[in-house]
């Protein structure tokens, strides 16, 4: 199913059938109002629901985990879409994970309700939703607590009071924050008390997942500790292609940092950018020590990549925060989006951002749908700006 279809059918369709679900949820006797969570002395199980975005589910990790420290026992599920499934089997704290297929419309409505009719038998105590303000994900959060009528609801409110109805408490989204600790709002109101928002359990856990495809261990060198290995994502999630920054400023830095550093490039990405990856190589005139394992690794044997490279340049994307959780060292370009709310973490990163007038031109808001066909904020960052960075700062020595 085409996105921008998605993105259409949300904002047109999206509220007048939840209404009219909301309705029904009212005559059907629809969660006996529903309560706060504080209310509770115990938590058993607990649904998340995140469709998209690969990435925001890492950046909520911290958040989840304070569930099972608090309650151990606590069954965690989640429901995502299909190419989140990998990422969401790096995180231990998740017990099981439903998925969708966007691919066919038809047997994507036809495996939505079968899971309803799934999740309506397994009584969920508490329902989050960590999606910003899709329709969807609101309807969905309805439907099942009209079918499962859970103790309470939580996610972000919106400017459309309807949708906040849906939930027995809606957190404003405070863009004053990042959103680690946006997400650790949500998730306050299970655990009952504040948290530290860091990534060392989610670290240690990914880590031990980490598999080395055969394909790394031929460009390790054995007769050295250190492989002077850099990861690079030119790509960006089909969510907004404008995240990239340009294929020609990619190949400018790719050569300077082999001619100053002898390095090794990878370049990484999901089957879907093969072709993108493909028409970038064609173009740079010199291909020594660039090895191409696009499409080529699973999430565990990205995890394992990263942890035998020296840095990892890249776009806003899912491998950044991989990366970032994992403790390769990063250098990242933002512009569309604002790397206050979604950028790394940490000292041993380095963000781009220029910050110009319309950046940025992505948000919750818009569904993350941009009318620009000029990214000039990510143009406007030069690859001998970067390396400089790269020399001044000590990545690679």
């Amino acid at each position: 199913m085409n996105l921008n279809l998605l993105r259409w059918i949300d904002e047109i369709f999206g509220p007048i059938v939840a209404r009219l679900f909301f309705i029904i949820g009212l005559v059907v006797g629809r969660s006996q109002k529903l309560r706060s969570p504080l209310e509770y002395k115990t938590v058993n199980k607990v649904l998340i629901i995140k469709f998209f975005g690969g990435g925001s589910i890492l950046l909520a990790s911290p958040a989840i985990y304070s569930i099972k420290k608090v309650y151990p026992d606590a069954h965690i599920s989640i429901i995502t879409l299909s190419e989140n499934k990998e990422i969401c089997s790096l995180l231990k704290a998740i017990d099981e994970i439903y998925y969708l297929d966007l691919k066919n419309p038809f047997s994507f409505f036809f495996k939505y309700f079968k899971l309803l009719q799934e999740i309506k038998k397994k009584n969920y105590d508490f329902i989050v939703d960590l999606e910003f303000v899709t329709n969807f994900s609101a309807l969905t959060t309805l439907l099942i607590s009209i079918v499962s009528k859970p103790c309470a609801t939580i996610g972000f409110s919106s400017p459309s009071k309807w949708r906040n109805k849906i939930y027995s408490i809606a957190i404003p989204f405070d863009h004053s924050r990042h959103i680690t600790e946006i997400f650790a709002k949500l998730f306050f109101h299970l655990v009952e008390k504040p948290f530290k928002v860091d990534f060392k359990i989610p670290q240690k856990d990914i880590i031990s997942l980490a598999e080395l495809s055969p394909l790394t261990k031929e460009l390790l060198d054995e007769s050295s500790e250190a492989n002077n290995i850099v990861c690079v994502n030119i790509n960006a999630g089909k969510i907004c292609y404008l995240r990239r920054w340009p294929q020609e400023n990619y190949a400018e830095l790719i050569l300077g940092l082999h001619d100053r550093f002898g390095t090794k490039t990878v370049l990484i990405g999901g089957k879907e950018d093969v072709s993108y990856v493909e028409d970038f190589i064609a173009k740079i005139p010199k291909k020594n020590d660039i090895f191409n394992l696009c499409g080529k690794l699973s999430i565990k044997e990205l995890v394992g990549l990263f942890t035998k490279s020296r840095l990892l340049i890249t776009n806003d994307s899912g491998p950044l925060h991989i990366a970032s959780i994992v403790g390769l060292p990063t250098i990242s370009f933002f512009g569309p989006e604002t790397p206050y709310l979604y950028g790394p973490l940490g000292s041993e990163h380095h963000v781009f951002y220029e910050d110009i007038f319309c950046s940025p031109c992505i948000n919750i808001y818009n569904a993350k749908a941009s009318s620009c066909d000029n990214n000039i904020c990510l143009k406007s960052i030069r690859p001998e700006i970067v390396m400089k960075t790269i020399e001044e700062k000590n990545f690679l020595t």
